[in-house]
């Protein structure tokens, strides 16, 4: 049997290459790397069933959905969401979409956004959780005095920095697309392994990332989630009972030394998702190793190839349009943070001048209060003079 992994070749989150690696560990071998974002153009050297663990976000180019024929997929710990910048609502979750999925079905759904969404489309699911709670600890790493801040805020990460004086790695999941996709795949998940043992080597990790925390959960790394006050409900509140969490505002007033300094152990609810995902992964394995899929209703690879040809220049159009809308969408925050700066600097300005004008107010009462003072001291003076006077007779 031959294996594909799954990885977004031009992602800009690492937490995308860290779903890689977990779906790689239950892997006897790799034969193809199957980019996520052209899934429907996957052609094998042959005619044949390629087995592949489909987990993780799905995904940018609604385009390349259903799948390539030639996979043989376990879909698990998926989540299926609209794409910001040019969504396309559930519609690729009907048609040949949902007819694929029900070919599969039930589907193992990550969150419940996802269930809600495959329900909606009348498609079998269940709650599978995600997979990076499968990660298994790393032998021989010492724990050490550090503390990760991945991806806060200025605000929080501050609050942090003032409670403690251990040492802080301040690191980001934010990459650059153009530069990871030149790296090799064994370089992308050699550098994911040393982030891991990163977090698992701290004393606490702190982030907003939920692919930060439930990862550290399963290295069993002290970890605690601040996500924002106003978030996505079914899609992160669905881990909450996992994770210590806060939000922005409850982080402000509580203790972080004690926080930091003594950290809460992580419940071992996760276990409940833990063990059934493995286990589906594990017997996924297994029925590929003794069994020989029939290839019969497969196309023939030159028959496909031709399909695949003629898409590609709408697949192309796609992803110009894609990329002008997200060039769009930048150029629109950069022109809005510019405006924010200027309006920062111009209340700079006009608050110094004010401070400013407030202290001339405070000279000016000063002087008025001597001057009044002086005066009174005068008029008493005077009062006293004329006291001293007596009238002719």
């Amino acid at each position: 049997m031959k294996y594909g992994i799954m990885y977004y070749k031009e992602t800009d989150n690492i937490g995308d290459d860290i779903q890689t690696y977990t779906a790689k560990r239950f892997l006897p071998h790799i034969d193809y790397c199957i980019d996520r974002e052209n899934l429907n153009c996957f052609l094998p050297k042959k005619k044949e069933y390629v087995s592949m663990i489909m987990n993780g976000w799905f995904m940018h180019n609604k385009a390349a959905w259903p799948p390539s024929p030639y996979i043989h997929p376990l879909l698990l710990s998926m989540h299926f969401t609209s794409l910001e910048k040019i969504d396309v609502g559930e519609k690729y979750l009907q048609g040949l979409g949902g007819d694929y999925l029900r070919k599969h079905q039930p589907i193992g759904a990550r969150d419940t956004e996802t269930q809600n969404r495959l329900s909606r489309n009348k498609i079998e699911n269940y709650f599978s959780g995600c997979m990076t709670l499968t990660i298994e600890p790393f032998e021989a790493i010492e724990k050490q005095d550090y503390i990760c801040l991945v991806d806060l805020d200025e605000k929080s990460s501050n609050l942090v920095k003032k409670a403690t004086t251990r040492e802080i790695k301040e690191i980001t999941h934010d990459v650059n697309p153009e530069e990871i996709k030149k790296k090799t795949f064994e370089k992308r998940m050699e550098e994911v392994e040393a982030l891991l043992k990163t977090y698992q080597a701290a004393h606490i990790v702190l982030t907003n990332r939920l692919h930060v925390a439930l990862p550290c959960i399963a290295l069993g790394t002290p970890v605690v989630l601040i996500h924002k006050e106003h978030f996505e409900e079914d899609r992160l509140g669905t881990f909450l009972q996992y994770v210590t969490s806060f939000s922005d505002s409850e982080f402000e007033k509580i203790n972080s030394k004690e926080l930091i300094e003594n950290p809460k152990s992580n419940s071992k609810k996760y276990l409940e998702i833990r063990e059934p995902l493995i286990k589906k992964c594990q017997e996924f394995i297994e029925e590929c190793e003794k069994e020989n899929i029939k290839d019969a209703d497969l196309p023939e690879i030159e028959s496909y190839q031709k399909y695949v040809e003629s898409i590609k220049w709408y697949q192309q159009l796609h992803e110009e349009i894609r990329v002008k809308a997200k060039k769009n969408i930048y150029e629109s925050e950069t022109r809005y943070q510019q405006y924010e700066e200027t309006i920062k600097g111009t209340n700079e300005k006009w608050k110094n001048k004010y401070e400013n004008l407030e202290k001339e107010k405070e000279k000016w009462q000063e002087e008025s209060k001597k001057s009044q003072e002086k005066y009174q001291k005068e008029k008493e003076k005077l009062r006293k003079l004329k006291s001293k006077i007596k009238p002719n007779n």
